[in-house]
C-alpha cells in the first residue's frame, strides 16, 4: 500500500473531459484559491433593515466631506441612498398635480363599501406599477387620511384614472372625495427588471394579421439600467437611453434627484443618453447622446426692462409663454449688460420674467429690442455621439453647462466604428468607449480639441454595458463568446471555463450581466444568467494573480469593491450585502444565518494508464479550519467545524460516480477542533474500488471556514481491468 499526495493544479477546468483533466479540479461552488489551494469563500450579511424596491443594476460607495459613507443604489423602480443602516428613497419626481393644476386633484378619490381599493380620477400619464405619493387628503368612506397620505404603487391604469390599495377597508361608497387640498407627486416611471418580450404594433410584417391586432412576433423590451457617478458629495445618474439626473447631498439625506436640466444655469443638457460618467479631466460625458442643437424662435417685442440690483425684469409686448429655467436671447438693448443669452429665473406674470445681470448698471434699459426663446431640445439622438459638459478652470466641473463656446470646454465628437456605443469605462489615464465591434479611447488633450479619440481595436465584442472591470491597471470584460483584457492592447483572455460558461448562458439577458472586483483576493467576477434562467444565478471568477478560473451559483445584480466601505458590497433581492463578512449566509431582518454550502471536486484519476482497478483504503486530509466559528449563532451551542471528505470511484468515464464504501457508509469525517487548529491529520478509513477515483471536499454547516492543503490517499492496484 502506498500513500499518495493529491497534488492538483490550481483552478478549475471544464473545457476538457473529466478524465482528460486528471491532476486538476473539475467542479466547484463557492470556493476560491489562495496560493494554489482551494478554500471556502467568506460569508455575507445585509446592511439595510428594510428592503429596497426593484432589482438593483447600479451600486456606488463614496465618502463625503463631512465624513459620511454614502452607498447609492439604482434599481429598475427607484433610486436610493444608504448611510449606515438607513435607506432613503431619492427617486426623482416626474410630475406634481395640485388643486391649482390642470387637471385638478380636487376630490379625485372614489371608495367602494367593503373594498380597500381607491379609484383615483386623474389624467396623470402614469404607467402600470408607477409610484405616487399623496398629501393633503382628508378621510373618505371610512378610510382615514393617514392611510391615504403616503406612497402607493399604481395599478389598473386607464387614460383618466388608476387605482391604489390602502390599508383600511371602506365602510361607505363615495363617488368623489378626499378634499380640495390634495397633492399628487408621481415618481419617474418604473422599468423592467430583466429583458422582457412584448407584442404590439409594428412587430409583424405588413398585412400578416387582422387590422388593429397586436403582432405575433415578440419584441425584446430592454431591462432598465442605471448608471451613477459621484460629483464631490453629490451624485449624477441617468437611466439608460433617457435623461440625466442630479442628486444633491445634505446631511439629512432629504433631497430627491432632479433633472440635471432643471438646475440653475443648466444649458443644452442632452435629454437622452446611453451612459453618463465623469472623465478623469472632470468633464461629465454623455455616451450615445442627443445631438447639440440651438434653435431660436421668432423675435418678440419688449416693452421695458427694469432692474433691482442684479435682477432684471422684462415686460413683454404680449404673453411670452416662458417658464422658469427657459433660456432667451435678448438683442437690441442698451446698455449692453441687458443683452445676450440669459436664463429665466422667475415668471411673475404672463407678460413679465426676470433674469440675472452681472452687475447693477444703476438704471433700467434705455433702449429695448426683442427677445427670442432658445430651444436646445430639437437635436436627434445619435448612438455614436459623445458630448461633454464644461469644466471651469476656476471652479471646476460644471455638469450643467453643455453649450459649446469659445470660452468654455464643452464639446462633442463622434465615434467612428460600430453602430452604437454599448458602454464606457474610466481608467486613470483615459476613457474607454465600447461599441458592439470596436474599442476606442478618449484622452484629454488640454487644448481646444479637449479630447482626442484613438481606435484601439475593431475586432472586439462585448456582452452588455455592465461587464467591464479593472484591476492592476488591466481592464477585463466579457465578450459574446470569450473574455478580453486591455493593458494598452487588446488580448483574448485564455479561459479554462470558456465552453462551460458560454454554452450554458442566456445571452438574450446579456444586458443584465454584471461584473465586479474583489481586490483582496485578486478576483474579477462576472455574474450571469444561465441558459435555464431569466435572472442572474451564476458567477465565474478570474484570479488575475494566479491566472486561474473558478465558478459557482449566486445571485448578485450589482457589486462594488471594498474601499470606502471595508467590505465588498453586492445587491440581491432588496438588500445590500457586505461580503467577506463572517462565514454564513446572513439573513435579513434578524433571520437566522444559513450555511453556505461549498465544495470542490477533482477530475478523475487512475493508476498508471488505467489498466488496474484502484482500491482506496484511507484518506489523510490536510484541512485548515482557522477562522471557523466556535459557537452556533442560532442556538449558542458549541460548534465543531466539519467538512465532508469523499472518495468517489467509477469504472468508466461515462459511468455514475459512486460515493459510498462497500458498507454503504458516506465517506465523511467529523473534525473535532477549535478555531485555532491549523492542521488536521486524522485519518478516514474507506474502502472504495474502481478504475477511476475522484476526491471531493465539502461543507454544509454554519460557522465553518476551511482551506484544503496537501491531502494524502492510501491506495493500491487491485486487479487488472477486464
Amino acid at each position: 500500500m502506498a500513500l499518495r499526495k493529491l497534488v492538483f493544479k490550481p483552478g478549475v477546468n471544464r473545457d476538457k473531459t473529466n478524465y482528460s483533466s486528471e491532476g486538476g479540479w473539475y467542479s466547484c461552488d463557492k470556493i476560491r484559491f489562495r496560493q494554489g489551494f482551494p478554500e471556502k469563500i467568506g460569508g455575507w450579511n445585509p446592511i439595510n433593515f428594510t428592503p429596497f424596491v426593484g432589482t438593483a443594476s447600479s451600486l456606488i460607495a463614496y465618502g463625503t466631506t463631512d465624513d459620511q459613507k454614502v452607498v447609492a443604489i439604482g434599481t429598475n423602480d427607484k433610486m436610493y441612498v444608504l448611510t449606515g443602516t438607513t435607506l432613503v428613497d431619492t427617486t426623482p419626481i416626474r410630475a406634481t398635480f395640485t388643486s391649482a393644476t390642470t387637471p385638478s386633484t380636487d376630490n379625485m378619490f372614489a371608495s367602494a363599501d367593503g373594498s380597500n381599493v381607491l379609484t383615483v380620477t386623474l389624467t396623470s400619464g402614469a404607467n402600470e406599477g408607477d409610484y405616487v405619493t399623496f398629501s393633503g387628503a382628508v378621510a373618505i368612506g371610512g378610510i382615514p387620511a393617514v392611510d391615504i397620505n403616503k406612497e402607493f404603487k399604481i395599478f389598473n391604469v386607464e387614460t383618466t384614472n388608476f387605482q391604489i390599495t390602502v390599508d383600511t377597508t371602506a365602510t361607505a361608497s363615495v363617488g368623489a372625495g378626499g378634499g380640495t387640498g390634495i397633492t399628487a407627486a408621481f415618481q419617474v416611471s418604473v422599468g423592467f427588471a430583466t429583458v422582457t418580450y412584448g407584442y404590439g404594433w409594428g412587430t409583424d410584417t405588413w398585412g400578416r394579421d387582422t387590422w388593429g391586432s397586436g403582432g405575433s412576433v415578440p419584441i425584446a423590451i430592454p431591462a432598465r439600467v442605471i448608471y451613477q457617478d459621484n460629483f464631490n458629495n453629490d451624485i449624477i445618474f441617468n437611466i439608460k437611453d433617457a435623461n440625466i439626473y442630479y442628486w444633491e447631498y445634505n446631511a439629512a439625506l432629504s433631497n430627491r434627484g432632479v433633472l440635471l436640466s432643471s438646475l440653475n444655469n443648466a444649458r443644452a443638457v442632452p435629454n437622452r443618453t446611453s451612459k453618463s460618467m465623469f472623465a478623469p479631466s472632470g468633464h461629465l460625458l454623455a455616451l450615445g447622446a442627443q445631438e447639440y442643437s440651438r434653435v431660436l424662435t421668432a423675435g418678440a417685442s419688449i416693452s421695458s426692462i427694469s432692474r433691482a440690483g442684479t435682477t432684471a425684469t422684462v415686460t413683454t409686448g404680449s404673453g411670452h409663454g416662458l417658464v422658469v429655467g427657459d433660456w432667451v436671447y435678448l438683442s437690441g438693448q442698451a446698455p449692453a449688460v441687458y443683452q445676450g443669452e440669459v436664463q429665466v429665473r422667475t415668471v411673475p406674470t404672463t407678460t413679465t420674467f426676470t433674469y440675472d445681470i452681472p452687475y447693477d448698471p444703476g438704471s433700467g434699459a434705455t433702449t429695448v429690442g426683442t427677445y427670442q426663446k432658445v430651444d436646445y431640445s430639437t437635436g436627434d439622438y445619435d448612438p455614436l455621439l459623445i458630448r461633454w459638459a464644461n469644466v471651469n478652470t476656476d471652479i471646476g466641473p460644471q455638469p450643467e453647462e453643455w453649450k459649446p463656446e469659445i470660452t468654455n470646454s464643452a464639446g462633442f465628437l463622434r465615434v467612428k466604428q460600430g453602430s452604437k456605443i454599448v458602454t464606457g469605462f474610466i481608467t486613470r489615464q483615459e476613457v474607454l468607449v465600447f461599441t458592439e465591434t470596436a474599442l476606442t479611447t478618449l484622452q484629454f488633450t488640454g487644448t481646444t480639441e479637449v479630447f482626442a479619440q484613438n481606435e484601439i481595436s475593431t475586432s472586439i465584442n462585448i456582452m452588455g454595458s455592465k461587464v467591464v472591470a479593472e484591476a492592476n491597471n488591466i481592464v477585463f470584460w466579457m465578450g459574446n463568446d470569450k473574455f478580453f483584457a486591455y493593458d494598452g492592447r487588446v488580448n483574448t483572455l485564455p479561459c479554462t471555463l470558456k465552453q462551460y460558461v458560454f454554452e450554458d448562458m442566456n445571452k438574450v439577458q446579456g444586458e443584465d450581466f454584471r461584473s465586479g472586483i474583489n481586490s483582496e483576493f485578486n478576483e474579477v467576477i462576472w455574474f450571469y444568467v444561465s441558459a435555464a434562467s431569466t435572472t442572474i444565478d451564476r458567477y465565474v471568477i478570474y484570479n488575475y494573480e494566479e491566472n486561474i478560473w473558478y465558478y459557482g451559483n449566486l445571485n448578485r445584480t450589482a457589486w462594488v469593491d471594498s474601499g470606502t466601505i471595508p467590505f465588498p458590497l453586492a445587491t440581491s433581492n432588496g438588500y445590500v450585502y457586505k461580503h467577506e463578512d463572517g462565514n454564513n449566509d446572513g439573513q435579513p431582518a434578524g433571520g437566522a444565518p444559513l450555511a453556505i454550502e461549498s465544495f470542490i471536486q477533482s477530475a478523475d484519476m487512475g493508476v498508471d494508464e488505467g489498466d488496474f482497478f484502484v482500491l482506496t483504503k484511507r484518506v489523510i486530509p490536510d484541512v485548515n479550519f482557522t477562522n471557523s466559528e466556535t459557537v452556533d449563532p442560532v442556538t449558542g451551542a458549541a460548534l465543531t467545524p466539519e467538512v465532508q471528505v469523499t472518495v468517489g470511484v467509477r469504472n468508466f468515464p461515462g459511468a455514475t460516480l459512486s460515493t459510498s464504501d462497500v458498507g454503504g457508509n458516506t465517506l465523511t469525517r467529523d473534525v473535532i477542533t477549535t478555531a485555532t487548529i491549523d492542521q488536521y491529520t486524522n485519518q478516514v478509513f474507506v474502502r472504495a474500488r474502481g478504475r477511476q477515483m475522484a476526491f471531493k471536499i465539502a461543507s454544509e454547516d454554519v460557522g465553518v471556514q476551511w482551506q484544503l492543503g496537501m491531502t494524502r490517499v492510501e491506495f493500491k492496484p487491485d486487479g487488472r481491468r477486464g
